[in-house]
């Protein structure tokens, strides 16, 4: 089957439309990951710092559920930048059995860790985020930020009560962040 689908957007990048021709590419690329699978396993467990920060982005390349469990590796890595770059790509794929690990990953020792996990669960559509949103407002202010910028963006009316209290903080980035995620909730019914 991959044989077939690599021929035919062969094919496909010299159609006489630049956008068939760029979606043939990205489609390309996406395949190649796939085939590049193992390669990229072996540079994610022996290659060096930058070689592992590079196998987790083209994890994120590849649309199958094989990623998620090296994706979910990278996240208790030793290394503070791999465990950003998996959470980064994990929320941007939003399974909803990556949902539970990242949330664990809140409790990361690491700021700019929590700060970026925190961001990708604002990719999931969960009631229960603002809950444990607010509980990161009163960590450092990276974090706290991230928690009412994720607050905001997931749009739940269950984010208010925190809003509204982050909007007395006596940071006024925090206010500021505050007064802008209460403008992006959705209205009650």
């Amino acid at each position: 089957m991959p044989e077939k689908r690599r021929l035919a957007l062969t094919r496909a990048l010299t159609d006489n439309d630049p956008q068939v021709r760029e979606a043939a590419g990205t489609a390309l690329d996406q395949l190649e990951g796939l085939n590049d699978f193992p390669h990229l396993l072996s540079q994610l467990a022996r290659g060096d710092r930058q070689a592992r920060i590079a196998a987790v982005y083209a994890l994120g390349k590849i649309h199958s559920s094989k990623v998620f469990v090296p994706l979910l590796e990278a996240l208790k890595s030793s290394d503070p930048d791999l465990r950003t770059v998996a959470a980064h790509i994990l929320g941007e794929k939003k399974h909803p059995k990556t949902l539970a690990p990242l949330v664990k990953a809140l409790e990361d020792s690491e700021a700019g860790v929590v700060a970026e996990v925190t961001r990708a669960l604002a990719h999931f559509s969960d009631p229960r985020l603002p809950r444990v949103f607010a509980a990161l407002i009163g960590r450092e202010e990276e974090i706290a930020l991230a928690a009412i910028d994720s607050i905001g963006k997931i749009g739940f009316p269950e984010g208010e009560d925190v809003l509204l209290k982050a909007l007395t903080d006596s940071r006024a980035t925090l206010r500021r962040s505050a007064a802008i995620a209460l403008g992006n909730l959705r209205l009650s019914e």
